[in-house]
């Protein structure tokens, strides 16, 4: 027999090596898929796009902003208020950052019969450079009340506004901020909860009292200088109010991608001096089905990628390591 004919291995000669082979290759899946890989895939998704609506929970009355230019201030008769929002992820955007754009306006569910047209009562434009993994601000932030306007950068921006990092941890002392009165203040667990099937952690944060007039590059509108009698107050005494708002927000977040999937926002905004005001709106707001569905479905498809890598991977993986073990044993059998 030529040398050629003796060194050639057969097929059941080559079969457990390559089993053995197989068998320490899927067991290092099993223990990398989890360790190392689902960790990248837990990230902020740089396809997010959240459109979420509100309605208020009860008719409310506004402030008619078309008084400014009559004898007297003016109230529009109670109408259901919707909250809309957008968030998208916009450039800057990489591997370990993403920027979010946010929109947000508050408005009428139809024109006034005062005559005024404009049902927007309040509007902002949020932008926030944040960590894919964390989803904690990590850049540039601003924020544009008024289109007509420059943005004003927000150089100290710290805390969650519209979505939280993947896995999220409610222990560990999480903060809120708040764009319109640029607050941040801390989140206060209330305990778990399910949400369109998933595991959801419920949070909550008050947002102080805080004079709009007296931000950094304040909107004009903001503050209103006319005679008390317009305010509906005695005299005719020039008189300075200025716009203050506070509110809560109560969210439901799901756990494994960070998105909050229901949203309770509570908002009062007056005009004050001294010890006198005049009420702009007070409203509560809560997402509708459709918000919370939709959001349930997009937490359900950020998550999938990390979900697959830390649990279905490792155990097909090891299923598959253990199969080609159990085969290198049944043929070094045989051969005894």
């Amino acid at each position: 027999m030529s040398d050629s004919a003796t060194s050639r291995w057969s097929t059941r000669q080559l079969l457990p090596p390559t089993l053995v082979f197989l068998a320490a290759l899927f067991a290092t899946v099993a223990i990398a898929s989890p360790t190392l890989l689902a960790p990248q895939l837990a990230r902020v998704s740089l396809d997010t796009s959240l459109v979420t609506t509100s309605k208020s929970t009860a008719p409310a009355a506004t402030f008619d902003r078309c008084s400014l230019d009559r004898p007297t201030a003016a109230a529009t008769p109670p109408r259901t208020l919707i909250r809309n929002q957008r968030v998208v992820v916009v450039r800057p955007a990489d591997r370990t950052t993403a920027t979010l754009q946010a929109g947000t306006a508050i408005r009428r569910d139809a024109p006034a019969s005062t005559g005024c047209t404009d049902p927007v009562l309040s509007a902002v434009v949020d932008r926030v450079t944040i960590s894919r993994t964390t989803a904690e601000p990590t850049g540039e932030s601003s924020v544009q009340t008024d289109s007509t306007r420059p943005t004003t950068l927000l150089p100290d921006r710290s805390g969650f506004t519209y979505l939280f990092g993947p896995r999220l941890r409610a222990d560990d002392g999480l903060r809120f901020f708040d764009p319109i009165t640029r607050r941040t203040v801390a989140l206060q667990k209330l305990g778990d909860d399910t949400v369109e099937g998933l595991s959801i952690v419920r949070l909550r944060a008050d947002i102080p009292d805080t004079n709009l007039a007296t931000l950094p590059a304040a909107d004009p509108r903001s503050r209103i200088t006319k005679p008390a009698v317009w305010f509906g107050w005695p005299g005719d005494t020039p008189i300075t109010a200025d716009a203050h708002q506070g509110g809560r927000y109560t969210l439901w977040v799901d756990k494994r991608s960070g998105l909050i999937i229901d949203a309770e926002i509570a908002v009062r905004r007056d005009y004050r001096a001294a010890d006198r005001s005049l009420p702009d709106f007070a409203a509560t707001f809560r997402y509708d089905a459709a918000t919370r569905a939709s959001l349930a479905d997009a937490a359900r498809s950020q998550a999938r990628p990390a979900w697959l890598a830390g649990r279905i991977v490792p155990l097909v993986a090891a299923l598959v390591a253990l199969a080609a073990i159990v085969g290198t044993l049944v043929i070094q059998r045989r051969r005894m």
